[in-house]
């Protein structure tokens, strides 16, 4: 159940926007690869924001279930993987972070 959202800054967006959209594909192809789900478990998307100067342009958040195979360094490896392939792709500093929801407050309709 990774829910991945990315947050693009305007500025990079009105460059970037076909080519962001064009990877989701791949992002979410990762994203099942390396958590072992199906993609019909995955939610991406893309959201314009307007943010300060001061901060990455682009704000990947990814929220998942717990599982044990899914460690931390498994994370960490995972978010510096998609921090390279976005920020490599838009040519600006991308920022990740990586919530474990709780199995026992986490409620989902689909």
């Amino acid at each position: 159940m990774p829910n991945a959202k990315l947050y693009v800054d305007h500025s990079v967006w009105s460059e970037n926007q076909a080519e962001l959209h064009g990877s989701l594909p791949k992002l979410r192809d990762i994203l099942c690869q390396r958590l072992n789900v199906a993609p019909n478990a995955c939610q991406l998307a893309l959201i314009p924001v307007y943010g300060l100067a001061d901060q990455p342009a682009i704000n990947i958040e990814l929220h998942i279930m717990p599982h044990p195979e899914r460690t931390r360094d498994l994370l960490e490896t995972l978010g510096g993987d998609l921090q390279a392939m976005i920020g490599d792709l838009a040519g600006c500093p991308c920022a990740v972070r990586i919530a474990t929801l709780d199995r026992q407050t986490y409620v989902a309709l689909k």
